[in-house]
Formats: C-alpha cells, structure tokens, sequence
C-alpha cells in the first residue's frame, strides 16, 4: 500500500506539471525519463494500475489533482443552495454554510442524485424539546432539503425526493449517526417512513483484490471469500466512506444497478415507539436493562 501510494503521489504530481506546461500528456513519457526517478510509472503502467485503462478517468484525475482556489467572490443575497456545480471544476455541496467535497460528490450521478452532507452527528431529537430540535442547524438544512415540513404541517406531494438514501460508514459510529437520523425522522416525518421513501445505503467493509477487486459486507463473508482465493489475496478495511475514491464509492453504493439498500419500514408503530424510546431517550434504567440482556450477542467494531 506504501509503495502504491508512492508511485500514485510522484505520477499524477509530475502528470500535472506535464498537463499544466504542455497542455497535455503526450510528452509525459519523455519527461518522465529526463526526471529518472524509478519510482515514477509510465503513463501506460499508472493508467492501467490505478484507473483500469480508462485513460478519461485518468485525465480527469490527473486536470483535478491538487486543484487550487483561483477566487472568492461575496454574493449580497442569501441563496438556498445544496448543490453547487462550478463548470471545469469539482462539484461541491455546501452544508452548514462550509463548502464540503468528498468522494460521493464527485461519485453521483448529477442528474438524479443529490447529495446533502451533514456535519457529524445531528441532534439527538429523543432528548431534545421541539424547540431545540427544530432550531438545529443541521436539522433545519435537512428539514429543508426534503421539502415536505414536519408534524402537523407535513405535507407529502412537497417531498423533493423519492428515495431519501441514508448513507453513513460502516462502522459503529456511522450506524450512531443512521439511528439519529432514524429518529429524527421517526418523530418528526413518520409518513415518510411508511411511504416507503426512506433507505439505508449499504456499504461495503472489506475490499478484497486478487486480480480483481471484489467488496465484501462482512467479515464471515470476508474470510469465506479469501479462503476460497487460497489465502493470499490483498484485503483492505474500509473505515469509513471517505476511504473509497469516487469510482469504488459508485460501483458498491451508490449505482442503482449495483448498490443495495435497506427500505426502512414501520410494521408495528408502538413497538417501533418503544424501542426508539429505550434506546434514545432520557430513561436510563430500560436502556440498561436492555445492553445487559443482549450483551452476550453484540459485535465489538474496535
């Protein structure tokens, strides 16, 4: 992984001082042997290791790399604004009145995906009064994105989105954040729930590579996998989203041909009441109770 990392920083760095000098990469090789440093691959080995000879992506990765600010410019009016696309550049989003990029806006596809990111861990609504809850920052910026206001003034043809896909990572802290956002939109957006509009994006923990890459979910399926490969196989755990670039981000949770998702539904109301309660609430005693009697089943994520 060192080594890959090495070849990857010193190739795409001396493929944009060839980019931004001969405005393109033909020269590249040449210039790669006038530098003689080993460690630098040639364009032909850099393509096929790290974009699968797709020479568009490479380009594309090569014109973004190490992209600068040319410019700020203040606007007089306020605009509501979750997607931002600035022609020739990344996209961006802005959440929380900060310009947030990362993997899964650069991954989406622009024309049906919108992606509305959110500083951490939101509110814990169980435990906050309305006032509080409904004055939040961040849940303002979600209660707004969705579109269809909350409680009494819930109105669903408002709803901007048909899928709302919560997409957190993998590990403990990102199913912390997805049971927040659950009971956020539990106590405030219930109908959503039972409309069948709100999912879970499922994403994968280990990447495995032996010729390929192949994404497992878990990790009895990650050892399955690599004793069927014979035990020798590249495996990496993802900690979080931001882990995968844009591509690894499309392929295994976002490209509606590939990614799995989880309908979040609510068979039993009063069971759902109570349990959202217990786990979330102010009431310590149940939520003990509870750990203690299912301690023995808990997976340790360390």
């Amino acid at each position: 992984m060192a080594y890959n990392q090495t070849y990857y920083n010193k190739t795409i760095k001396l493929m944009k001082n060839a980019l931004e000098k001969f405005n393109s990469l033909d020269n590249f090789d040449y210039l790669r042997i006038e530098n003689n440093d080993k460690s630098i691959l040639s364009k032909n080995t850099f393509c096929s290791r790290f974009f699968n000879n797709d020479s568009k992506k490479m380009f594309e990765a090569v014109k973004n790399y190490n992209h600068k600010i040319k410019r700020i410019e203040k606007i007089i009016d306020k605009i509501d604004v979750y997607d931002i696309e600035v022609p020739n550049t990344h996209n961006f989003a802005l959440a929380s009145g900060v310009f947030v990029h990362n993997s899964s806006k650069m991954a989406r596809d622009k024309e049906f995906q919108a992606i509305l990111p959110l500083k951490g861990k939101i509110l814990n609504v169980e435990k906050a009064n309305p006032v509080k809850a409904l004055s939040s920052e961040e849940v303002v910026n979600l209660i707004t994105a969705v579109g269809t206001g909350v409680r009494e003034n819930f109105q669903q043809d408002k709803l901007r989105y048909n899928k709302i896909i919560l997409m957190c990572d993998a590990d403990v802290d990102g199913q912390h954040i997805t049971t927040l956002l659950l009971t956020f939109f539990f106590r405030y957006m219930p109908q959503l729930i039972e409309n069948g509009n709100v999912f879970i994006a499922v994403s994968p923990l280990f990447r495995i590579r032996k010729g390929k890459d192949i994404y497992v979910y878990s990790e009895e399926e990650k050892d399955k996998k690599v004793r069927e490969l014979g035990g020798k196989a590249d495996v990496q755990r993802f900690k979080g989203l931001g882990e995968m670039n844009p591509q690894q981000l499309w392929d295994t949770t976002m490209d509606p041909k590939t990614r799995i998702l989880k309908k979040v539904t609510i068979e039993d109301a009063v069971m759902a009441d109570s349990t959202f309660s217990m786990l979330m609430g102010d009431e310590v005693g149940p939520r003990r109770e509870f750990i203690i009697k299912n301690a023995h089943i808990a997976e340790i994520d360390i």
